[in-house]
């Protein structure tokens, strides 16, 4: 069979670069574009609003303390403008807000009374500023879930939402948003993509759990910022939102650990794989232990990051680590340091996007290098399947035409002493036969069962002139429409013709039948010869039906198969797909 030309690179390869592209572009265009229009026509004017007292008292539970904060509501126009609202960020704290210690407007403090875990994540405190509160006395109490966020002191505003997410929100948060955004698609698009792709299993492994390892990346970052619960300002969801980003933080380090473990050049070793099964595990007795309350997940989450960072050490030692291991290692947990010391200056995770643009870098060189790198070996595979398929087919060709021209030549050669005169017609019908079938007999493609039965014929008559009366050969064509090897036929008569009259047996026939059978084409060649015996494995009749079956296998996906009595002759029955 003729070599077919390596496929041109798939299209979609190309749309990587182009989602790249695209979040590049759209990055540098919310810098350069501080405010939508709809935001910047909204601004009214807003204040901050400062505490006429802050009383602490200490309370059993949560972090043991509780602060009481003051406010009168001005009396000025600009306080109770339509869409005004008393609004605060607050972090895993529960609030209770009531204007002159009689009205209740809001309370969360049962909220860990019908949510898994204590915390009510991280959410605004949004109370509408009616008119009748101007010059109110309104008292706001808030306590503090976790000691680690006990020293928190909030920022109290009255503003409209629009003003809020417009002016001072979308500004500081907009960078990191975007870059998480972007993290989410590209590692969503990559990890499905690898699904799609025809990649072998190693490479797909890496391309996925690359993709994945972003996408969470992207998620936990984006759930920690101060415009996703403002955005998406819906009772209750804020909780939500602060586990997604927590389960996120899980699943990225134990995907970045199984990633780990992938990029060793001789594929994944115990201990690495040993390493990837305890992370597994911790992560999942962290989320029981989260939901039968018996341990809080925000306060597991920073000693899971250090063990998840002795497991990444652990997991390459052994065997010399290769470059592409340190180089997913070091700058894995560099960044996140440098994230986490930004946080620890500056309070919020805004000013932190080290991590994030390593990840986005990381998966534009090394998501981009894995897919082309294991385009090329599948390009070079399919290459060399096609040149040793084509070699085998060109190897049992030539192994065939000598052999059936050896044949006829040596029938010739009988005849030559025996008749002179049939000897010279079987000389112009076998130069009549090379002369119209050269072509097919060197064809390595599928050729129509039409021609090779003219083929078969052809062989027929010549062999018929040597043993005269000896040979009768009977033909039940039900089904010709299908396409085959060349030389399939002619083989199994050539065999079965040689196994009995050239071995002094006989008379011999042979029965050709052709016919459709469940979307197959059906070829059965039976005759009456002594049968094969199955321990002459290396006869020529086995291996010109090993040979048969082979080229069949290879250039049509058919079968061969055939059944034998010793006495009873040999039946082969051959087995051909729709083409």
């Amino acid at each position: 069979m003729s070599s077919k030309k390596s496929k041109k690179p798939t299209p979609s390869v190309l749309i990587i670069p182009a989602v790249f592209l695209l979040c590049v572009l759209t990055v540098i265009l919310v810098l350069i574009n501080p405010g939508s229009e709809r935001y910047a026509n909204a601004v009214t004017p807003f204040f901050m609003l400062q505490p006429d007292a802050v009383t602490e008292e200490a309370v059993p539970g949560y972090a043991g303390i509780r602060r009481n904060y003051t406010f009168t509501i001005p009396e000025a126009d600009s306080a109770t403008t339509t869409g005004s609202r008393l609004t605060a960020y607050l972090r895993h704290t529960i609030a209770e807000v009531s204007v002159e210690d009689s009205e209740l407007v809001f309370d969360n403090s049962e909220a860990d009374a019908f949510h898994i875990g204590k915390t009510p994540g991280n959410y605004w405190l949004s109370i509408p500023v009616r008119p009748v509160f101007a010059g109110k006395t309104v008292h706001v109490t808030l306590t503090p879930v976790y000691d680690s966020v006990s020293n928190e002191q909030p920022m109290f505003m009255v503003i409209t939402r629009d003003t809020l997410l417009g002016m001072i929100v979308m500004p500081q948060d907009r960078l990191l948003l975007v870059l998480s955004v972007a993290a989410i698609a590209a590692g969503l698009f990559l990890a499905l993509f690898s699904l799609a792709m025809p990649l072998e299993k190693r490479d797909k492994r890496r391309v996925f759990y690359l993709g994945l390892v972003t996408v969470f990346a992207g998620l936990w970052k984006v759930c920690g910022l101060p415009v996703v619960p403002l955005l998406l300002d819906f009772a209750g969801i804020q909780k939500g939102i602060w586990f997604t980003g927590a389960l996120s933080y899980l699943f990225m380090m134990i995907l970045s650990l199984r990633l780990l473990t992938d990029l060793r050049e001789e594929g994944a070793h115990r201990t690495g794989s040993v390493c990837f099964y305890i992370a597994s595990a911790a992560a999942a007795l962290l989320i029981v232990l989260q939901i039968t309350g018996i341990a809080e997940l925000h306060q597991m989450l920073l000693w899971y990051g250090i063990g998840m960072a002795a497991l990444h050490l652990i997991s390459i030692l052994g065997k010399k680590p290769a470059a592409s291991e340190l180089l997913w290692l070091l700058p894995f947990f560099l960044s996140l340091g440098i994230d986490l010391v930004i946080y620890l200056v500056t309070g919020s995770m805004r000013n932190a996007p080290a991590f994030l643009l390593w990840i986005l870098a990381n998966l534009l060189l090394r998501g981009l290098g894995f897919v082309n790198a294991a385009i090329k070996r599948e390009r070079a595979l399919r290459k060399k399947e096609e040149e040793l398929r084509d070699a085998k087919v060109r190897a049992m060709m030539n192994q065939i035409r000598p052999h059936f021209i050896y044949n006829v030549l040596t029938s010739i050669y009988v005849l030559c002493k025996e008749d002179p005169e049939l000897a010279s017609q079987v000389i112009q019908d076998f130069t009549a036969y090379l002369q119209a079938n050269f072509t097919a007999i060197s064809a390595t493609n599928l050729i129509s069962f039409g021609d090779e039965l003219q083929h078969t014929k052809a062989y027929v008559a010549v062999e018929s002139l040597r043993y005269a009366d000896k040979l009768t050969v009977d033909y039940d064509i039900r089904h010709s429409a299908f396409r085959l090897p060349p030389l399939t036929l002619q083989p199994l008569v050539e065999n079965a013709i040689k196994h009995c009259l050239g071995k002094g047996i006989g008379p011999e026939h042979i029965t050709i039948r052709t016919f459709s059978e469940n979307d197959h084409a059906v070829i059965t060649v039976k005759d009456n010869g002594p049968g094969i015996d199955p321990d002459d494995a290396d006869s020529e009749v086995h291996v010109g039906l090993r040979n048969v079956k082979e080229r069949l296998k290879l250039m049509c996906g058919g079968s061969l198969e055939y059944s034998s009595e010793a006495g009873n002759g040999t039946e082969v029955t051959i087995t051909i797909p729709r083409n």
